[in-house]
């Protein structure tokens, strides 16, 4: 079992059953307009319909909202991956490791600043 895996079986669950896993084809497509290789266990978490899994703390975007979200930050410097609510954003830097640290980016102050030290960490400091 994967760690991505175990983040989504433990403790309770709560499924939004009408959200459906991302296919690769549509992974792929993202990548090539951003210009940037997904990390593998954000790749792994849609393909399992974690975008589905609502006991998380806050909102992973799906790759529509990944387009639409690259606006709010530093595009050449960042591509964002989920959204606290508020008008923050968690991003990854482009720094060409497969599996990049994740970036908190203020929107007030327009700071950013390290969160986790991968996406699964990340995911697993905000499941509940």
């Amino acid at each position: 079992m994967s760690e991505i895996e175990r983040i989504l079986l433990n403790g309770k669950s709560a499924r939004d059953d009408e959200v459906k896993p991302v296919p690769p084809n549509e992974l792929r497509a993202l990548e090539e307009l951003l210009r940037f290789t997904l990390p593998p266990s954000y790749c792994e978490f849609v393909a399992l319909g974690g975008l589905g899994e609502l006991r998380i703390n806050h909102r992973v975007l799906n790759p529509q909202e990944v387009i639409e979200s690259i606006r709010y930050v530093d595009g050449s410097q960042y591509v964002p991956f989920a959204d606290n609510g508020c008008g923050d954003l968690y991003c990854w830097p482009r720094s060409g490791e497969e599996e990049p640290m994740v970036v908190f980016a203020d929107h007030e102050t327009d700071e950013y600043s390290q969160d986790a030290k991968s996406f699964a960490e990340w995911l697993a400091k905000n499941r509940f």
